[in-house]
């Protein structure tokens, strides 16, 4: 148990300094926005990309991938459905109950407790995630802004994806074997290293972006507090069947697959709610942004108590 929670005090400690930094007027909002599209456009991609260039691949994997995509939509599903109640009753509620901060979430904590080592354990998972987000999510909460569906923008952005290229291009060098071709070359070699440099520094400035925005001023309490708990006791009532109905149907779930199930599952909604909720819904984008601060705070403090359980 000791151990577990050793390995947090670097996360924890990191996000501190973020904080102290953004106290201190030395992480201004522009410098964060900065960092972050650093590690969308290099750091995750770069973190994938090796990932996926050595993953073993398996038919059931490619199962997996959609049965993350119907758990997801199943999810918003529900959510939907708890909006014409009491415990959801804004129609933009849906949006929370489904999706995971996959990348400036899970990313950090999953390498920070297992390493990058391990990364395709929990990105195997994400790739059916991040196909419900870009062609299901993201264009249903877009439509709420705009009044549209504009899929053809939507694919368009999803075929120009750092992160999504990097996946493909792994895949394709996988597969194909071409990878072997130049695994042992003094050439690669270099790139590997370049590549290797490049992801090591995603969990560091993810988790400093984090501390720096974890500010607790406006938050509605009580709404904030019943939205969070009522996506909780979903994760934890469907997520565990999700798991078993995946290591009975699917292949048996290993530890590191476990650990990335329950890792992925804890994550808070998607960061994009309020980015695309804009203007036109200026109060409930306010509303979620401070939620989804409330929810990472809670994910941080859950995670370590729940790996000790499992460990």
């Amino acid at each position: 148990m000791v151990d577990i929670l050793i390995r947090f005090i670097p996360v924890f400690g990191i996000m501190a300094i973020g904080a102290f930094l953004r106290s201190k007027a030395l992480l201004s909002g522009s410098i964060i926005d900065g960092m972050k599209l650093l590690i969308v456009n290099l750091g995750l991609p770069a973190l994938f990309f090796l990932s996926f260039l050595t993953v073993e691949i398996r038919i059931s994997y490619g199962l997996l991938f959609f049965s993350v995509f119907l758990y997801c939509l199943l999810l918003f599903g529900i959510g939907k459905a708890l909006t014409r109640t009491r415990i959801a009753k804004d129609h933009l509620n849906k949006f929370f109950f489904s999706g995971f901060e996959f990348g400036m979430v899970g990313v950090a904590l999953f390498t920070s407790l297992f390493g990058a080592s391990q990364l395709h354990y929990i990105a195997l998972i994400g790739l059916g995630h991040e196909l419900f987000i870009w062609f299901v999510y993201a264009p249903l909460l877009q439509a709420e802004e705009r009044g549209i569906l504009e899929l053809k923008s939507i694919f368009a952005s999803f075929i120009r994806s750092p992160i999504i290229v990097a996946i493909l291009s792994a895949l394709a060098l996988n597969i194909s074997g071409a990878y072997h071709l130049f695994a042992d070359t003094a050439l690669y070699g270099q790139v590997e290293g370049m590549l290797i440099m490049l992801g090591q520094l995603t969990t560091p400035l993810i988790l400093l972006a984090l501390g720096a925005q974890l500010t607790f001023s406006g938050i509605s309490w009580r709404d904030s507090a019943a939205l969070i708990a009522s996506r909780l006791v979903l994760l934890a009532v469907t997520g565990p069947l999700f798991m078993l109905g995946v290591h009975l149907l699917l292949f048996p779930l290993e530890p590191m697959m476990i650990y990335a199930f329950v890792t992925f599952l804890m994550l808070p909604p998607p960061y994009i709610i309020p980015v695309f909720l804009g203007n036109r819904h200026k109060e409930e984008a306010l509303f979620y942004n401070r939620t989804l601060i409330l929810y990472t705070v809670c994910t941080l403090v859950l995670y370590p108590l729940v790996m000790v359980i499992l460990q």
